[in-house]
């Protein structure tokens, strides 16, 4: 835990999530309900998971869905051959899809690695770089803040504030040395893939 967790206030919070289930405070059909109105219910604590909405907003348009960065995100996804599972309705820029695609990047890279393929190891965490500052980094930790402070249970408050450390963590991991952001070195082949995305 100390290794995941290296902040103690977030030993803490799982801690107490630990303790809620056990003494009954949080439940399944408890959890549920939370979900239910920060992600589903349009209501007074609805977070929309949507990038396009965060992105609309924040330059002070009202939030809309399928906006540029929908199809912006989709490009990244297409770009390494991946489409929707059939049947999965979700929009591309989707928080967790968004997420899911960042693991996938990630899986390719260390499996680059393993096989010795220095370029494509460098080409993923490229792209990694580029899919994380032109999207995920831009928006998801507002979501995460939104979500620890508008959650009525101690599950959903530790998840928040874990997003918000594993954004941290991430863009502290490959973007930035010394507290100045760098980058990754890439070779020019590598850059101009890069721009293509």
């Amino acid at each position: 835990m100390r290794d995941i967790f290296p902040d103690a206030a977030y030993r803490q919070e799982l801690a107490q999530v630990r303790l809620d289930a056990r003494e009954g405070r949080l439940n399944l059909d408890g959890a549920v309900l939370d979900f239910e109105a920060l992600f589903r219910v349009p209501g007074p604590r609805y977070l929309s998971p949507y990038e396009s909405v965060y992105r609309s907003q924040s330059s002070g348009g009202r939030g809309r869905l399928c906006g540029p960065e929908a199809m912006a995100v989709e490009q990244f996804y297409l770009n390494e051959g991946l489409t929707p599972n059939v049947g999965f309705t979700e929009l591309p820029d989707h928080v967790g899809v968004e997420m899911e695609f960042m693991a996938f990047l990630s899986r390719q890279a260390v499996e680059a690695m393993r096989k010795g393929d220095r370029a494509a190891e460098r080409e993923y965490h490229h792209q990694q770089y580029c899919f994380f500052t032109e999207h995920v980094g831009t928006w998801v930790r507002v979501l995460a803040q939104r979500l620890a402070s508008q959650t009525q249970t101690s599950l959903y408050r530790f998840l928040g504030n874990f997003l918000n450390l594993f954004l941290e963590l991430e863009e502290n991991l490959y973007f930035q040395t010394g507290g100045g952001r760098t980058g990754l070195k890439t070779d020019d082949a590598s850059r101009e893939q890069g721009a293509r995305l």
